[in-house]
C-alpha cells in the first residue's frame, strides 16, 4: 500500500476527497491530510510518503514552493496538483517544479479519482525503477572507481608506473599530486579472511583519518593475501606536525582493528615529500617486513631505520638478518648425544642468537624444520608437530613449539643412545611412535624376532624396565603435555594418550606425578602466569 498526503487549505475539499472512494481498493492507504504547506513539510520529515497531492493556491506558502521544499527532504516523492480552471499558469509552474500531473477540483468524481490514482500508481512505480537504476549506475561507477583506485595503488606498490603515468592516473582519480607529504604503511593481518571485506574496512579507515584531524587522507589497496598497503597523505605542514598526526593516526587505526577483533602488524615508512617517492619508500620497508614475526601483531611507530640498522654487526660478528647456523648445528649435535640439561642450555644459546640476528621468518622455519626431520625415529606425530612449527605466526609461538620438540627429541635420542641392541632400540622407537595404540608383548617380541620370555629379559636388561612401564611413562608424558596446552576433559586426555580405562589412567597419573590431573593443570597454569615458562619439566620421559 502506498502512502499519500493531500494538502489543501479548504478542509471541506480534504474531507470530500478522503471519503469519495475506498483508497485501499486503489492500492493506497487512507490519506494523510494537511491544511497548510508548513503542516505538510512537518509530516514529510517524520513519515515516508510516496505521493503528495497539493493545492496550488494556498496562503503563505504556495503549492509550487511546497513542491520545491519537499523535494529537498524526499527527492523520490511523486507530486500532483489540485487546481481551479483559472490556475493554469500556476499549473505550468508546478510541472516545472516537479509535478507529474494535475487534477481540476471541479472534475473530482469517483471514477475520475480512481483513474487518476491508477495513473499515479504507475508514476510511483516508474519513479522507483528510475531511482533503482540511478542507484545501480551510481554503485557501478563507485565500484569502477574503487577498482581503478585499487589497481593504481597495487601498481604503485609493485613499482610498475613511471613518473608521467603515475601522475596522470592520480589526477584522473583525484589523488593529490602536490602540496603535501606521503607516508607508506604496510598492515599485515593475522586472520587473512577478515581482510576480504575490504569495502567495509575502508569506511572505517576513512573515519579514522577524520578522527586524526589535520585533513589526513588514507588511500591504498590490498596487495597480497593478508597484506594491506596504505598511503597516508598529510597536507603540507611542519615536519613535527606530520610526525604527530601520523603517530595519532596509527594509534587510532590500531584501536579500530582491535575493536574489529583483527590482529594486525603495522609498519610506517619514511616521509615522502612527493607521490613519486612512494615506491622508493616501500623498497626500504620490504627489508623489515620480518619484524612482524619478532614483534608480534602490533604497531611500530618509530622510524624503521632506527629499529634495524641495515648491515649492522652485533658484538659476536654475526651479520644482522642471517640465520645462526653455528648455534643451530651445535644444538642438533647436543640433542643427539648430550643430557637434557645440556640440550636446554644449547637451546637457550640458539634462541639468543636468533633474537640478536633476526633472520627472515621463512629461512628460520625452513632451516629448523629441515634438520628436525632427521629425528623422525624419536618424534611423535612428526609431520603434524613440524607443521605447527612452520605455521607459527610469531617468534614467541615458534620458540614455544620448538622447545617442546627439541626437548622431546633430545630426551628420546639420549635414551636411545644407551640401548646397544638394534632390535630393542627399534621396539622402543615403535613405542614412542605408536603409544596411543594398543601394543602387545607378542607384537613387540615378533618385531624383535625373539620369544616372549627372551624378549622380556633382553628388554629389561637394555632399557632398565619392562615394556609396560616404559609405555606408561611415554603415555603419561603425553598426557601431561595435553593438560598443559589444552582444555580437554580428563577422559579425552586419557583416550588421546592411549588409555582406554579412564579410572586406571587417573590412578596411574597420580602415582607417577604425585598430583591429580586437575592439580597438575592448575599448577602448570600458575607457572605460566608467573613467567616460569610453560612446562619446562613437563614432558615425562624415561
Amino acid at each position: 500500500m502506498h502512502k499519500v498526503l493531500i494538502v489543501d487549505d479548504d478542509w471541506l475539499i480534504l474531507e470530500d476527497i478522503c471519503n469519495l472512494i475506498n483508497w485501499e481498493n486503489c492500492g493506497f492507504q487512507a490519506p494523510l491530510t494537511a491544511q497548510s504547506a508548513g503542516q505538510a513539510l512537518k509530516i514529510l520529515e517524520e513519515i515516508p510518503v510516496e505521493l503528495v497531492i497539493t493545492d496550488i493556491s494556498m496562503p503563505e506558502i504556495s503549492g509550487v514552493e511546497l513542491i520545491l521544499q519537499a523535494k529537498q527532504i524526499c527527492p523520490d516523492i511523486v507530486f500532483a496538483v489540485l487546481s481551479n480552471y483559472d490556475d493554469f499558469l500556476y499549473v505550468k509552474e508546478a510541472m516545472k517544479a516537479g509535478a507529474v500531473e494535475y487534477l481540476l477540483k471541479y472534475e473530482i468524481e469517483r471514477e475520475n479519482l480512481k483513474k487518476f490514482l491508477m495513473q499515479m500508481e504507475k508514476e510511483i512505480q516508474a519513479k522507483k525503477r528510475s531511482m533503482q537504476e540511478q542507484e545501480q549506475l551510481f554503485q557501478m561507477q563507485k565500484d569502477a572507481r574503487y577498482d581503478l583506485g585499487c589497481l593504481f595503488w597495487q601498481q604503485v606498490y609493485q613499482d610498475q608506473l613511471d613518473y608521467r603515468r603515475m601522475y596522470d592516473q592520480a589526477l584522473r582519480l583525484e589523488i593529490p599530486v602536490n602540496g603535501g607529504a606521503w607516508i607508506p604503511v604496510l598492515a599485515e593481518f593475522e586472520d587473512r579472511e577478515k581482510l576480504k571485506d575490504a569495502e567495509g574496512l575502508w569506511k572505517k579507515l576513512e573515519n579514522a583519518a577524520l578522527r586524526a584531524g589535520g585533513e589526513c587522507r588514507i588511500y591504498g589497496a590490498p596487495v597480497k593475501e593478508g597484506l594491506l598497503f596504505l598511503a597516508v597523505f598529510i597536507p603540507e605542514v611542519s615536519f613535527l606536525i606530520i610526525i604527530t598526526l601520523m603517530t595519532k593516526l596509527l594509534n587510532i587505526l590500531q584501536e579500530v582493528f582491535t575493536y574489529m577483533d583483527m590482529s594486525v602488524f603495522m609498519c610506517a615508512g619514511r616521509i615522502c615529500m612527493q607521490l613519486k617517492e612512494l615506491p622508493e619508500g616501500l623498497r626500504g620497508m620490504h627489508e623489515y617486513c620480518h619484524l612482524r614475526f619478532y614483534r608480534g601483531y602490533r604497531t611500530i611507530t618509530d622510524n624503521i631505520s632506527r629499529l634495524v640498522e641495515k648491515g649492522a654487526f652485533p658484538e659476536d660478528g654475526c651479520k644482522k638478518g642471517e640465520f645462526p647456523f653455528a648455534e643451530w648445528e651445535e644444538l642438533i649435535s647436543v640433542m643427539a648425544t648430550e643430557s637434557p640439561e645440556k640440550v636446554e642450555k644449547s637451546f637457550e644459546k640458539f634462541r639468543q642468537a636468533v633474537a640478536r640476528q633476526e633472520p627472515p621468518e621463512q629461512i628460520l622455519k625452513r632451516e629448523t624444520a629441515g634438520k628436525l626431520r632427521d629425528f623422525r625415529e624419536s618424534m611423535e606425530n612428526q609431520e603434524k608437530r613440524l607443521s605447527e612449527l612452520e605455521n607459527a605466526s610469531t617468534c614467541s609461538a615458534f620458540f614455544e613449539q620448538l622447545k617442546e620438540i627439541v626437548s622431546e627429541c633430545g630426551k628420546a635420542a639420549s635414551f636411545l643412545q644407551k640401548i646397544s641392541r638394534r632390535e630393542i632400540r627399534e621396539t622402543v622407537i615403535y613405542l614412542f611412535q605408536h603409544y596411543e595404540e594398543t601394543v602387545t608383548l607378542n607384537q613387540l617380541a615378533e618385531m624383535a624376532c625373539m620369544s616372549r620370555a627372551y624378549f622380556c629379559k633382553i628388554f629389561k636388561d637394555e632399557v632398565g624396565m619392562n615394556y609396560t612401564d616404559l609405555l606408561n611413562q611415554i603415555r603419561i608424558g603425553h598426557a601431561m603435555q595435553l593438560l598443559q596446552k589444552s582444555s580437554l576433559h580428563t577422559r579425552e586426555v586419557a583416550l588421546l594418550s592411549g588409555f582406554t580405562d579412564y579410572r586406571y589412567f587417573c590412578r596411574l597419573f597420580k602415582m607417577m606425578t604425585g598430583k591429580t590431573c586437575g592439580e597438575y593443570r592448575k599448577s602448570s597454569l600458575m607457572e605460566k602466569e608467573e613467567g616460569r615458562g610453560e612446562g619446562d619439566n613437563a614432558a615425562y620421559q624415561p
